[in-house]
């Protein structure tokens, strides 16, 4: 068993005829294929040197679930936390909503279809987040910050948001218009303070926190 950054891993060794070692990641169990001479204690010290790239491997690997699990290809579509029926269809590209209906038409029934929807919805999660943006932006003022930040949205695999700072840019994820509006409204105040405060310390926090003081509760929704 290995601990990396509180998460727990059941470590798996397995000794075959090769040459070199490798790892792979299955849920919260880490897999290593180990040449037959090679002691298990050398075995961890390579996990050791690879904490890195396992947690992110096991961050991708949790993002990935818990998008499949707002929108599995079915015919339900979350609208920011709420229920809409998808009804896909074929023909020039469009997408109208009503009625808590969804109609998508597109040329074909590829993943690219879905993709034109989100693409299409992120002018609602931009709408959005220009609101949020407006909202907070004066504690920026107070910090000394006086530029507008530009606002992005696209599909994004492994943040739920991230602010360039020297393009003076935010960008957020399209998948964020499956959550409640507090979650943008919290990946919003978090990568503003980012202008201010470009680590995770204590005091990025606690600038969080006066800006937003429920702001865990959608921290904590975004990593269900």
């Amino acid at each position: 068993m290995i601990e990396i950054k509180g998460i727990r891993f059941e470590v798996k060794i397995e000794h075959k005829r090769i040459k070199n070692l490798y790892l792979r990641l299955k849920d919260n169990v880490i897999m290593a294929s180990a040449p037959l001479r090679m002691p298990d204690y050398a075995v961890y010290q390579f996990i050791e040197s690879k904490r890195d790239w396992i947690y992110k491997a096991y961050d991708r690997m949790v993002y990935n679930k818990r998008i499949s699990n707002l929108y599995r290809g079915g015919d339900v579509f979350y609208i920011f936390d709420e229920p809409y029926k998808l009804v896909k269809q074929i023909g020039k590209s469009n997408v109208t909503i009503m009625n808590r209906t969804i109609f998508l038409t597109y040329k074909d029934e590829s993943e690219d279809a879905i993709k034109y929807l989100y693409k299409v919805l992120d002018k609602e999660v931009l709408k959005l987040a220009q609101y949020y943006l407006n909202k907070h932006l004066p504690f920026l003022r107070d910090y000394g910050y006086m530029e507008v930040p530009e606002l992005k949205c696209r599909i994004m695999t492994s943040r739920w948001g991230v602010c360039y700072t020297r393009k003076n840019r935010i960008t957020v994820s399209s998948y964020l218009i499956h959550y409640p509006k507090q979650c943008l409204e919290y990946i919003m105040v978090h990568e503003m303070t980012h202008f201010i405060v470009p680590n995770h310390s204590r005091r990025f926090y606690e600038i969080v926190a006066n800006n937003m003081p429920d702001y865990k509760s959608a921290s904590n929704r975004l990593k269900l």
